[in-house]
C-alpha cells in the first residue's frame, strides 16, 4: 500500500504545481496571442505526460509490451479503445510515449494507407514536446471540477460529455470548430463502451445485448455508437486521417483509483494499435455506426485469444501483430527531473513567500468560479476565439 500511496501523492503533487507555476502564468497569454496560448499550454500537457511514463515504468517497474502500427503524432486522428478500468488512461500515455516511434523497418500494412491529410510540424514547440503537444480525451464533465486536474484539462480544451445528447452536441460542435478555426492538429481519444468493464457494468451491458438481440461480450462492454458517428463525421470536415482502433490489457488490472492507491497495479500492460485511413470508413453515420460495432466484435475475439493463449489477433491479417520495438527512456527521465525540480521549487515558494501563498490562493478561487458560473475556462476560450484576433 506504501508505494501505491507514494505513486498517487507524487503523480497529483506534480499537476498541482504544475497548474499553479506553469499553466496559470500562460494562461494570461490568451488575451494578447490565442495561438501562442493554445501552443504553449499543449506543449505543457506534453511534458507532463512524460512524467507518469517516467512514474510508471523506471519508479515503479511497469513493462510495456507494444504491438501494431506506428502513430503518427502529426495528423488528426480519433483514438478508439475499450474501457477495461477506470484508470486506462494512465496507460495511453505510456503507449503512446512508445508508438509514436516508428521502427527501423516499418511494415507497410494494406489497412493503413499513407494520408494525404496527414500535418507535419517541425517547429521549436513541437520537436520539444516531441510530438505529444496534441493529446485531447473525451472525459465525463464532472471530472473538470477536480482541482489542478480537472482546471488543467479545461485549458487544455479536452472534450466534456454530459450524458444528455441535446448538450453533448453543443459541446462537441464547439470543441471541432475552434480547433478547425486555429488550425490545430490533436488526437483525440475516446472510450466508445463510455465506462469501464466492471461487474455492474457488464450486467448493464448484457441486459442492453439481450434487449437488443445482440451477443454477450466477455471482455469488453458493447459500445455507445451515436456519440463516435457524429464525433467522427463532425471531425471529417476539419482533416481527420485516420483512426486508431486500441487494445488494452492487463496481467493484473487495478481497476479503480482505490486499486492503485492500495497499490494493486499491473506489472505487464499490453496495447495493440490498429490504424484506419480516414478513406477506409463509411461516410454516413448509420454505416459509421455499423463500422464501430464490427470493431468491438473483432476486438472480443482477439481479447478472448489473448487471455487464452497470451496474443493479440490482427483481424484483417488473421495473424498475431508484430511487437513493437519501444523507444528510450532518456527523454521521459528528463522529463521526469524537469517535474521534479518545480516540485521542490513550488514547496520552497509556498512555504516562503508570501506573494506566492496569495497567487494560489487567488487561482484556487478564480477556477473555483469559473467553473462553477461558466462552466469550465474552455467555455470562455471558445468565447475568446470570436472576439480575438487570431
Amino acid at each position: 500500500m506504501a508505494a501505491g500511496l507514494l505513486l498517487c501523492i507524487a503523480w497529483y503533487y506534480t499537476i498541482i504545481a504544475g497548474f499553479y507555476t506553469l499553466y496559470c502564468p500562460v494562461m494570461y497569454i490568451i488575451f494578447f496571442n490565442h495561438k501562442l496560448y493554445r501552443k504553449l499550454v499543449d506543449v505543457l500537457f506534453a511534458l507532463w505526460e512524460l512524467y507518469p511514463v517516467a512514474l510508471f515504468q523506471c519508479c515503479f517497474g511497469s513493462q510495456l509490451h507494444l504491438y501494431g502500427d506506428y502513430v503518427n503524432p502529426d495528423e488528426n486522428t480519433i483514438i478508439i479503445m475499450n474501457h477495461r478500468t477506470r484508470v486506462d488512461w494512465n496507460y495511453v500515455w505510456l503507449a503512446l510515449y512508445h508508438a509514436t516511434q516508428r521502427n527501423s523497418r516499418e511494415e507497410v500494412c494494406i489497412c493503413k494507407g499513407e494520408s494525404s491529410k496527414t500535418l507535419t510540424n517541425s517547429n521549436f514547440l513541437d520537436l520539444l514536446s516531441r510530438g505529444k503537444s496534441k493529446l485531447k480525451f473525451v472525459l465525463k464533465d464532472e471530472i473538470k471540477m477536480i482541482p489542478g486536474l480537472g482546471w488543467i484539462m479545461q485549458l487544455n480544451f479536452f472534450l466534456y460529455v454530459k450524458r444528455d445528447w441535446r448538450e453533448d452536441q453543443i459541446n462537441l460542435s464547439q470543441f471541432v470548430d475552434y480547433y478547425k478555426k486555429l488550425h490545430c492538429v490533436c488526437r483525440l481519444v475516446l472510450f466508445p463502451e463510455g465506462t469501464d468493464l466492471s461487474d455492474a457494468n457488464k450486467r448493464r451491458s448484457d441486459k442492453y445485448a439481450e434487449a437488443n438481440n445482440l451477443p454477450h461480450y466477455k471482455f469488453v462492454l458493447h459500445p455507445r455508437t451515436t456519440g463516435w458517428a457524429a464525433l467522427c463525421s463532425q471531425l471529417c470536415s476539419s482533416n481527420l486521417a485516420s483512426v486508431y482502433d486500441v487494445t488494452v490489457a492487463y496481467d493484473r488490472p487495478a481497476q479503480t483509483e482505490v486499486d492503485i492507491l492500495r497499490g494493486v497495479m499491473p506489472k505487464h500492460i499490453y496495447f495493440h494499435f490498429k490504424r484506419y485511413n480516414i478513406d477506409q470508413l463509411p461516410e454516413k453515420e448509420e454505416a459509421l455506426k455499423l463500422w464501430l460495432k464490427d470493431r468491438w466484435n473483432e476486438k472480443e475475439a482477439s481479447l478472448a485469444n489473448f487471455h487464452k493463449n497470451g496474443i493479440f489477433i490482427d483481424s484483417i491479417l488473421n495473424k498475431s501483430p508484430v511487437q513493437r520495438t519501444l523507444r528510450s527512456m532518456s527523454f521521459a527521465k528528463k522529463g521526469f527531473l524537469f517535474w521534479t525540480i518545480l516540485d521542490i521549487i513550488f514547496l520552497y515558494a509556498l512555504f516562503n513567500s508570501i506573494i506566492f501563498q496569495f497567487w494560489v490562493m487567488y487561482h484556487t478561487f478564480l477556477f473555483i468560479f469559473i467553473t462553477w458560473f461558466f462552466g469550465g475556462f474552455h467555455n470562455i476560450q471558445y468565447k475568446l476565439l470570436d472576439k480575438l484576433n487570431v
